[in-house]
């Protein structure tokens, strides 16, 4: 074998071997969560007497967010109503370690 020879088999060999106490991490696989609706219909439930009454509003999505909440880590769904923000949420699904709000959803892994 030529002094060339041998050199491309040595870097070839050197590439193919991953160094030693590297491994491949699996990656977790990232999934999406939407909000449950994109409009909220809002109330007041307090019963008020009579002749005074409510009128029900329909607030749009307007933000996402990541809140701890008692402790738990909980996706925040926020909407517009009555001029100011009222939110819907939930924890973070079973089994996932991270989310972000990305847009109008979040990401989880």
């Amino acid at each position: 074998m030529t002094r060339s020879a041998v050199t491309k088999l040595v870097v070839l060999v050197c590439a193919m071997v991953p160094a030693v106490g590297q491994r491949n991490a699996p990656v977790a696989a990232e999934h999406e969560i939407a909000c449950p609706v994109a409009d909220v219909r809002t109330d007041i439930t307090t019963s008020i007497p009579k002749p005074w009454w409510t009128t029900p509003q329909i607030g749009k999505l307007q933000s996402v967010g990541i809140q701890v909440i008692a402790g738990e880590k909980t996706l925040v769904c926020r909407y517009s109503a009555y001029g100011t923000q009222v939110s819907v949420m939930r924890k973070f699904p079973e089994g996932a370690r991270d989310c972000r709000a990305a847009g109008n959803h979040f990401v989880c892994r």
